[in-house]
């Protein structure tokens, strides 16, 4: 759970297969925030591209060229990546625009 009106910067230590993430209190403007992604020692797939409000509906996550990427599952390695919104009273039909900071990183 990503909650929006406790910080913007998140850490996540991976210890098992994460399918997706819940994204609560947006502001009804714009923000930012992001998601550092912590392998442990056996390394796990993380649903980058998957996104639910507190409901339980999809926000659809928007990438450069179309791509989502491949979240690094080597174990101890960390990837960042960074999310805005613009609108975030229509998560559901704006969505988020998510960018790779940056990826295998040595934990």
């Amino acid at each position: 759970t990503i909650d929006l009106a406790i910080a913007q910067s998140f850490k996540l230590t991976v210890d098992e297969a994460v399918t997706s993430f819940t994204l609560k209190n947006p502001p009804s403007g714009s923000t930012a925030f992001s998601v550092k992604i912590l392998q442990d020692s056996t390394g796990y797939s993380v649903g980058i591209d998957t996104f639910n409000d507190n409901g339980g509906s999809a926000i659809p996550v928007y990438w450069p060229a179309a791509v989502t990427p491949d979240v690094t599952t080597t174990a101890s390695k960390t990837d960042i990546y960074s999310f805005k919104i613009f609108d975030g009273a229509d998560l559901e039909g704006q969505g988020i625009f998510g960018v790779i900071t940056g990826q295998n990183f040595l934990s």
